[in-house]
């Protein structure tokens, strides 16, 4: 009897975890941000699924993020619904998209349709870029754009491991999107780094991103038939972690 008590006050506390009501316009910016991240790391899991790999267990992992997704999704649909037109069609936009993409990730991975599901997933997350500017375009504070950049990496750090993980597989793409993504988030990084208004624990965070972000820099567009996609996933899921807790004490920024 108590254990079935127990299991009912946990499954209690998942589903409020996942239908929890956004508070405000920075926490909004915040998840919303998330999304782009949760785009890159289904394809991730995807292909690691593909390939086989039982690093992380990605086929739960990818179970779960797309249920974070949809979640996620319908917090800040009702958020935005009175609050701002243009976000709330932005973010109708992405619910679009992400029906009938949701199933296509959740089927079984065919690599001969991994590329044309890549570019499904970069339409998906310029609708979610798209959904979060709308959002933080809102903002009168001036942590509004510093959360929508450090919110940024989160998802560049995800699809610099995706494409890692579509090199891998051998799908038949080239490194230039690998290559520009580093670029990306080397330069978001610097500007992160710039802003005033860093406190000792965001400078400490950034710090901790930079070296994760070295070995990307190292070993992601080497020309080494030797893959290493489980410390490269390891990775990035290092770099996405630090960057959530950085970009949640951005919101804590006055």
């Amino acid at each position: 009897m108590k254990r079935m008590l127990l299991s009912l006050i946990v499954l209690a506390s998942f589903d409020t975890l996942l239908a929890a009501e956004i508070n405000n316009l920075n926490e909004a910016i915040n998840l919303a941000g998330k999304q782009r991240m949760l785009t890159q790391k289904m394809m991730k899991d995807y292909s690691m699924v593909g390939m086989h790999m039982k690093y992380n267990s990605p086929e739960k992992d990818l179970e779960k993020t797309a249920a974070l997704f949809s979640d996620t999704l319908k917090d800040l649909l009702a958020f935005a619904k009175d609050k701002d037109k243009a976000s709330y069609e932005a973010l109708q936009e992405v619910e679009t998209l992400w029906k009938p993409l949701k199933k296509e990730l959740l089927a079984p991975p065919q690599k001969d349709k991994a590329v044309e599901l890549f570019k499904k997933t970069n339409q998906l997350l310029a609708a979610a870029h798209k959904a979060t500017n709308a959002i933080a375009a809102t903002s009168k504070e001036s942590t509004g754009e510093i959360i929508n950049v450090s919110g940024r990496q989160r998802m560049l750090s995800q699809r610099l491991a995706s494409l890692y993980m579509l090199k891998v597989w051998g799908v038949g793409m080239d490194d230039t999107d690998l290559k520009k993504a580093m670029e990306q988030f080397s330069a978001a990084q610097k500007k992160l780094e710039a802003f005033p208004k860093n406190t000792e624990k965001i400078k400490e965070g950034l710090g901790a991103v930079k070296k994760d972000f070295m070995f990307f820099e190292v070993l992601g567009v080497s020309k080494s038939k030797k893959y290493i996609p489980s410390l490269i996933a390891r990775s990035s899921n290092k770099i996405t972690k630090k960057m959530n807790e950085v970009t949640k004490l951005y919101e804590d920024v006055k």
